[in-house]
């Protein structure tokens, strides 16, 4: 009977002419909906055609009981949230910081995910990024070692940079020199929050990170915003290069900015592009940082283990002597190639676009606090935004991903088993022998023609996006000049270094 009458009732409804067309738009949305999710990385690939029994799902991704997790910054967005409950689901220790940790919503948000995912190893530390000499301080504080433990090292397994939130520009603390107009402040905030902060905090950390133990693996993972690719043009606007010209251009900038805004400086403020260009500044500083600590790893004076074929061994002669030499220079260059990683690594991740940061906050930014105080016009601007909202949702729901969704490309990059060093020999020997004089500027063992799928391990040091390794463009002096990054790493060494100095703060960390 409720079967008729909802048969009846959808019949009248809907005449039945319209319902090819309906199933068809349907299925049509449906298969969007799939298609802009992305790969569904933390799902086990499918079994193997062949007779030899699969390698079980669980061995391709690191067991995270007992290991601690410290999330630098946007903990407590939707995005954080859900990254937060995955990781503590799967038995980590969390360490969140934010700037108040007595805020009711901070510490309703921590008894909610201890109580969904019940475990109690879920904590908050106070450390803002918006200020320099916050991160300061909590570096110094976790530098101080625990105690507690033997080495009294505190330990660390994973170190997240996750996206802030929009509002947290509004408390980024800057010099006097960044309060002068709206888009110059809002270019040096993002270049502090994205850029400084997390370069302050990580080579602070250093000291500690570079004392665990060498077995003990540190992964360092950065999400990095959609917008990559329109940050190529504003890389050099967000932070000029230190030179006098462009001193001078920048402090000319400053003051046509102050003066009137024109078009140039309307699109050298957008939100977008600016957030797109810390990212990929981000980028290529970790890039850098995989290098140096890579650098520090190989002059590492305890003997290594000799690896079984990786190492160079003689071996007896063949029948070719032409074929020989040119298999022992194959080798040879693949050995010189080969050089140990450090147990740092440095992934970034690209989620791709995701609805609540990447789309409501970019176009459809909430109203800052100084203006939710103000006359009937906020208020009316704000109606305005949540009818615009309703409007668009059922757009923003289809083409962009959703936290829990974007947040399985963060776990996924946190727990995914790196290459080993024989499957790494294996395949910078592959490459050489399809192409038996590489390039001897190229720094990266990566071959650019392989394709690498989402079951492969991780490489350090490499951008992914849905799983597949990304390398984005930058300006053209990082292909043309190898100091490039050298100097990038010094520039931006040199502006902490200048920020933190201002306030009367110092910085101690060790050299790399």
């Amino acid at each position: 009977m409720p079967v008729h009458f909802f048969a009846s009732a959808v019949s009248s409804a809907v005449p039945t002419e319209y319902w090819a067309t309906i199933a068809a738009s349907c299925i049509a949305i449906s298969f969007l909906k799939t298609w802009f999710k992305g790969a569904k990385l933390l799902d086990p690939p499918s079994p193997p055609a062949s007779t030899s029994p699969p390698t079980p799902p669980e061995s391709q991704f690191t067991d995270l009981h007992g290991r601690v997790v410290l999330v630098a910054s946007g903990a407590f967005t939707p995005l954080g949230v859900v990254t937060l409950s995955a990781l503590a689901h799967r038995g980590a220790q969390i360490i969140a910081l934010h700037p108040d940790i007595s805020a009711p919503d901070v510490v309703q948000l921590i008894h909610l995910i201890r109580d969904s995912t019940q475990s109690e190893l879920i904590y908050a530390e106070q450390c803002d990024l918006g200020s320099l000499e916050s991160v300061s301080a909590f570096a110094a504080l976790w530098n101080s070692g625990d105690k507690k433990q033997q080495e009294a090292v505190r330990r660390l397994d994973a170190l997240l940079f996750l996206p802030p939130g929009r509002e947290e520009l509004h408390s980024v603390q800057l010099d006097e020199g960044g309060r002068a107009g709206g888009g110059t402040r809002r270019r040096e905030a993002i270049y502090q929050l994205h850029v400084l902060a997390r370069f302050h905090l990580v080579n602070s950390l250093l000291s500690s990170l570079l004392v665990q133990p060498p077995d003990r693996e540190v992964r360092i993972v950065s999400v990095v915003s959609p917008f990559y690719a329109a940050g190529l043009t504003h890389f050099d606007v967000l932070a000029p290069p230190p030179t006098s010209s462009n001193r001078g251009k920048k402090d000319e900038s400053r003051s046509s900015a102050a003066k009137a805004p024109t078009l140039q400086t309307l699109s050298e403020s957008s939100y977008s592009a600016l957030v797109g260009a810390a990212s990929l500044r981000w980028h290529a500083l970790t890039v850098e940082l995989q290098r140096r600590v890579d650098l520090l790893a190989e002059a590492d004076p305890r003997p290594k283990t000799k690896l079984p074929g990786i190492d160079v061994h003689p071996s007896p002669a063949p029948s070719s002597k032409a074929s020989a030499a040119a298999s022992e220079s194959i080798q040879q260059q693949a050995a010189l190639r080969m050089r140990q990683h450090s147990n740092i690594s440095i992934i970034n991740v690209c989620t791709g676009f995701e609805r609540s940061s990447d789309i409501i906050e970019t176009f459809f930014p909430a109203p800052s606090p100084a203006q939710s105080h103000a006359s009937i016009l906020a208020l009316l601007r704000s109606v305005l935004r949540f009818v615009v909202l309703l409007v668009l949702w059922p757009f923003i729901w289809l083409l962009a991903k959703s936290p829990a969704t974007a947040a399985d490309g963060i776990v996924w990059a946190t727990t995914r088993h790196l290459e080993p060093l024989s499957a790494r020999f294996d395949r910078i020997l592959a490459s050489l022998s399809r192409s038996p004089a590489p390039s001897s500027s190229s720094s990266s063992s990566q071959d650019p023609h392989e394709v690498r799928k989402w079951q492969d391990h991780l490489i350090p040091g490499e951008l992914y996006r849905e799983g597949r390794i990304v390398r984005p463009n930058l300006p053209p002096r990082f292909t043309e000049d190898k100091d490039a990054w050298s100097q990038l790493w010094k520039q931006t060494e040199h502006d902490v270094e200048a920020k933190v100095k201002q306030h009367g703060g110092q910085i101690k960390r060790p050299d790399v």
